[in-house]
């Protein structure tokens, strides 16, 4: 079988690198406009959370007011976001402290993700959560600034969920509904996919492969740029 001559080969891979430099662009600008349509990044400089978002920690939040009980929300507050957890929503009785736990419905929550050492609340409180209502609190309960302060908050303020937490020494990554909600049946297990971390993780491969296509053309150029001159020298 003859061989393909070398032009037409080298035009093969001529089509299939800017193809695949093509889906590299269209990856990039995708997971861009997906995040900056979808979702928000904040860095918290607080230890309100800790130790679920520690201090220096990016969060990224996928925008929209569908929170269930247990999910971690940016909220929107005078003096800018606050990160709190969501604890009751509308209709909700949430209370504390009952045998020493928060209770949602009557139902006590086995709270693990909050500080250690931290009692559940060093402050009493019993509230019937009217439409459009919620009650968060911080992880840090000792120091939290939170709804036992502020009361309950518009729903209409939160501005996301935050689905994921990156360094910061963060415990954990992805952000997911605590067991204690789901052992109580105040939310169900989660398993949402957030699209914005989606597009996060889809523009952090198709970056670097962009990148290193660009690496691969420039020093194909200069290579050929240089047999070039050698064959004309």
């Amino acid at each position: 079988m003859a061989d393909i001559p070398a032009p037409r080969k080298r035009r093969a891979g001529r089509i299939a690198y800017w193809v695949l430099t093509g889906l590299a662009v269209a990856s990039v600008i995708a997971s861009f406009a997906w995040i900056r349509l979808a979702g928000r990044g904040f860095t918290d400089p607080s230890t309100s959370m800790d130790n679920t978002v520690r201090p220096g920690s990016t969060m990224l939040v996928e925008k929209g007011q569908g929170v269930r009980r247990g999910d971690v929300i940016a909220l929107s507050r005078p003096g800018g976001p606050f990160i709190r957890r969501v604890i009751g929503l509308p209709g909700d009785r949430v209370a504390c402290c009952t045998a020493g736990h928060v209770t949602v419905n009557g139902k006590p929550l086995d709270e693990s993700y909050v500080y250690p050492g931290d009692q559940p609340s060093a402050v009493t409180f019993s509230v019937t959560l009217g439409p459009g209502q919620a009650w968060v609190l911080g992880d840090h309960r000792s120091i939290a600034i939170d709804s036992r302060m502020w009361g309950p908050v518009p729903v209409s303020d939160v501005i996301g969920r935050v689905v994921a937490v990156l360094g910061g020494g963060a415990p954990q990554l992805l952000l997911h509904t605590p067991q204690a909600f789901v052992t109580a049946g105040l939310a169900p297990a989660d398993q949402r996919t957030p699209g914005v971390l989606v597009a996060f993780i889809l523009g952090a491969v198709a970056v670097p492969i962009l990148i290193l296509l660009i690496l691969f053309g420039l020093t194909r150029t200069l290579i050929r740029r240089r047999r070039r001159r050698r064959l004309i020298a």
